[in-house]
């Protein structure tokens, strides 16, 4: 499925630096004040033709349809949890989602999450299966 009338949301996990949020494999903060683009790169440089998500392609922001297990730890760090607001092209598969822009809506507790939870307007969950769209 890849059209939906309502934006779904999805989980995801973050690193926190000098209270911001940022992926995994991203270098770049996330913006407090707009969606988060996708864009496909390819040997660390964008690859022109299409727009994230490509089919064909791994490239997305990827969020995770159910809540993920307490142990998964991406690249072997700690992660900050939380829920995203998918919208633009979203494509649907069997675990989650890829999609076109993604907003932080909601972060699970942790320390340090509170500064944060500010600056982006957060919602402070106390367990991510608390949320509720």
């Amino acid at each position: 499925m890849e059209f939906r009338s309502k934006a779904p949301y999805g989980y995801r996990a973050w690193r926190l630096r000098s209270n911001g949020l940022y992926s995994f494999s991203g270098w770049r903060e996330w913006p407090t004040d707009r969606p988060k683009v996708a864009l496909c790169w390819r040997n660390f440089l964008p690859v022109n033709g299409h727009t994230a998500p490509g089919k064909g392609h791994q490239c997305g922001i990827y969020a995770w349809k159910d809540v993920p297990p307490k142990t998964y730890s991406p690249q072997g760090m700690v992660p900050v949890w939380g829920v995203v607001e998918l919208t633009g092209h979203v494509i649907e598969h069997s675990c989650g989602y890829r999609a076109q822009y993604a907003r932080p809506v909601a972060i699970e507790y942790a320390p340090d999450v509170i500064a944060v939870a500010r600056r982006y307007g957060l919602i402070v969950l106390d367990d991510m299966a608390d949320w509720k769209e």
